[in-house]
């Protein structure tokens, strides 16, 4: 048997810029363009996350994101051919959100001598992000890259986010919010509670009247569906509004050790779709 040497790709919409994974070497990101109107930049390379949340909060306009560049992609693929690598676990953000999965395979087989891989993880940002830093861990701990690909879809079919934002109008102009329909009409009156479904679309699914009682709401969700299991892993995320990050902590901590919980902001590609107020919480199932 060919000794497998298994590389982890990923996008910039994974918070992985924001999640510590030094320890993996055979991590490797492409990144994903953000507009400004006419202006373009990259993703955490010409553009600072804490600079992207600040001119969404202080101008009236909302970014748009596109696909990561498929010629970069195959460079990258091509590099890693060069150094060594017999095989690439490609860990895309969710069909739901972005046609990135769906174009990957337009470039699978075009670099000869390596075998590309294409999971369909159904999330983004720090859901995505832990999915594949659990990955890098097996490829360290010697596992195959079937092994890897079976446990890579228990992941991205045992996780629950719950979360809020503040303003949908992000989520509404640029098309990510799949039931938009049933929101609109009160956008102005209620906080809305989103969520993945099982393709990995963000969805509504309860309008609360609230911050707070949203923030509760979204609290109680998760410790209700997780109490019966033994072993989660919790994970938080959030936007940039200081004082709102800051409340939704104080109510989680009286329920959760903020020790226990995974937790960065939401990375500029996603904020482009949710603005800066958002609050997330949400779980893993890790046993099986």
């Amino acid at each position: 048997m060919t000794q497998e040497k298994i590389a982890i790709v990923t996008d910039s919409s994974s918070s992985l810029d924001y999640l510590e994974h030094d320890e993996y070497e055979n991590i490797f990101m492409v990144r994903m363009p953000i507009y400004f109107g006419d202006e373009e930049f990259i993703d955490g390379k010409t553009i600072t996350v804490e600079d992207f949340y600040k001119r969404i909060m202080t101008e009236d306009i909302i970014p748009s994101t596109s696909q990561p560049s498929l010629g970069e992609t195959l460079e990258l693929y091509e590099k890693l051919k060069s150094e060594g690598y017999t095989d690439i676990i490609h860990f895309p953000i969710s069909k739901g959100l972005s046609g990135v999965y769906q174009s990957l395979f337009s470039i699978q087989d075009i670099v000869e001598g390596i075998n590309v891989h294409i999971v369909d993880t159904r999330s983004t940002a720090i859901i995505l992000g832990f999915t594949v830093l659990e990955a890098a861990r097996l490829v360290k701990e010697n596992k195959s890259v079937q092994d890897i690909l079976e446990y890579s879809e228990y992941l991205s079919t045992h996780f629950k986010p719950y979360f809020m934002v503040d303003d949908l109008k992000y989520l509404i102009k640029n098309g990510r919010l799949s039931n938009a329909a049933g929101f609109i009409g009160s956008v102005l009156k209620i906080k809305p509670i989103l969520t993945f479904n099982e393709i990995g679309e963000i969805i509504g699914i309860e309008k609360i009247r609230t911050t707070k009682k949203a923030m509760n709401h979204i609290i109680q969700n998760v410790l209700e569906e997780t109490k019966n299991y033994k072993k989660v892993k919790y994970f938080m995320s959030y936007g940039f509004e200081k004082d709102l990050i800051q409340d939704f902590k104080e109510q989680v901590a009286n329920h959760i050790d903020l020790d226990q919980i995974m937790e960065c902001i939401l990375p500029s590609v996603i904020g482009a779709h949710v603005g800066s107020g958002l609050v997330a919480l949400g779980y893993f199932v890790l046993e099986k």
